[in-house]
């Protein structure tokens, strides 16, 4: 308690009182503008990030996800259209039609979000090819009809070709884009967020020591015991100091969460869902280009262990076991794992045992289809592969993705519940800030300028 007397009599022994008052007087004016600039820039650093990760990059991230999706399920749904015979399965046909309104759809979404140079040309080359592929697809309708399967199988490899060596390539950059563009802004504010939180306060707390020090000194120079309009700055001070730095913090900490915590399990499953209907595709693939189902075969089993792999001393139950007890499978690998591992809001952990036994149950299906089709049972394996019944294929991937879309529902709402909280921390910042620096810049002139007026 005596180190600010001591101070107030130190400057009372070098400067007179009214040079003292006036120093005391623009030194509060200076710090606040200084306060006002550092706490400015901070939040609106602290916005910018919000936006880019919530507005700018992550919807178009995930639109370019969903993009990669409807591909992939168009093209298993015509490769399923295939396998039949024309008009046998109307849901294959629906299935397709759906999907193709999506991508319409979605590259509009993605045509309204543009915020970097390179996806506008990523994004005219999927209409591009996009439409080169439903012509190719209309052509192996067309011989399909005719009965000339070889025909139609010949023209859905070369559109099989252009999904996978361009279309979906091209899916795949255009979220890698906006990825790259979201890790960069998380990061660079983190690095900043630091430095600026330990200038705020400092700076709000060298105001403060100025208006006390300055009520102290009137006190015992001119025997006033308080003055005020000094008071009334302070404790605005005070106040605007524990505002600026909650609103800093607590913007950060939604930041985090949702980035963090919620997008990058959501990112995870996303690539796990795309890889999902890639692999559904190959399943189709393997029993309509029948020449080529060991590489059809390999892909699916190399997109299923980007998703899982499970090593051999260990089964399926051991990891819902260890997700159930919150112990993590070090010896298993995949985007599932890192979700797994990343589970951290309320019925999350629930849901990723519910959609992990659902993945589960259609990998056993896919193995009764390759068995039956290498037992010569081929219409049998079809059959499974396009079936919608409970204990069919299609029925078990509808399941697993219905499960895996709550799922990312979940982390969805966290993540936009996050980016909104941030906002509202941060809404109106600029006017408070100035009416309450202002507030004090006024208050310091009313409580000082009448004792000064003393020496006249």
């Amino acid at each position: 308690m005596t180190a600010i007397p001591s101070s107030a009599q130190k400057l009372a022994t070098k400067f007179n009182t009214p040079q003292i008052l006036r120093s005391g007087w623009y030194a509060t004016w200076g710090i606040s503008l200084l306060m006002l600039i550092i706490s400015i820039y901070g939040v609106n650093a602290q916005r910018q990030a919000l936006k880019t990760v919530g507005k700018d990059a992550a919807p178009s991230i995930l639109t370019a996800q969903q993009l990669q999706d409807s591909f992939a399920d168009m093209d298993a749904s015509l490769a399923n259209e295939l396998l039949l015979k024309p008009g046998a399965n109307r849901q294959v046909l629906a299935d397709f039609e759906t999907n193709r309104k999506k991508i319409a759809d979605r590259l509009v979404a993605a045509a309204r979000n543009i915020t970097y140079p390179e996806e506008e040309r990523i994004i005219q080359g999927l209409q591009l090819n996009n439409s080169a592929y439903l012509l190719k697809l209309q052509s192996a309708r067309e011989a399909h009809k005719r009965g000339d399967l070889a025909g139609a199988l010949n023209i859905y490899q070369s559109a099989a070709t252009l999904m996978d060596r361009d279309i979906i390539p091209q899916a795949e950059q255009l979220g890698r884009v906006n990825s790259q563009e979201l890790e960069k802004s998380y990061t660079r504010q983190r690095f900043t967020n630091g430095g600026i939180g330990l200038a705020i306060a400092i700076v709000g707390l060298i105001q403060i020591a100025i208006l006390v020090i300055m009520q102290i000194f009137i006190y015992q120079r001119m025997r006033r015991v308080l003055n005020l309009p000094l008071l009334g700055a302070t404790a605005i001070a005070i106040v605007i100091l524990g505002y600026t730095i909650s609103s800093f913090v607590g913007a950060t900490a939604n930041l985090k969460v949702a980035k963090a915590d919620a997008f990058d399990s959501l990112y995870a499953l996303r690539q796990m869902r795309s890889l999902s209907y890639k692999a559904n595709a190959d399943e189709s693939r393997y029993l309509l280009d029948r020449a080529n189902s060991p590489k059809h075969e390999q892909s699916f089993n190399d997109k299923v262990a980007k998703i899982l792999t499970i090593p051999p001393n260990l089964s399926i139950e051991n990891v819902i076991l260890n997700t159930s007890l919150d112990i993590k499978s070090g010896e298993v690998t995949g985007l599932f794992t890192n979700a797994l591992n990343n589970i951290t809001f309320n019925g999350e952990r629930k849901l990723a045992i519910e959609t992990l036994r659902s993945f589960n149950d259609y990998l056993k299906i896919d193995k009764q289809i390759r068995q039956l089709y290498r037992s010569g049972k081929v219409a049998e394996a079809i059959a499974l592969c396009v079936g919608t019944n409970p204990g069919e294929s299609n029925w078990a991937f509808d399941r697993y993705k219905n499960l895996h879309t709550e799922l990312m529902e979940l982390n969805k709402k966290e993540f936009e519940k996050n980016i909104k909280l941030g906002n509202n921390r941060v809404e109106n910042f600029e006017i408070y800030t100035t009416a309450a620096l202002g507030s004090i810049a006024i208050l310091t002139l009313f409580g000082v300028r009448p004792r000064l007026l003393e020496y006249l």
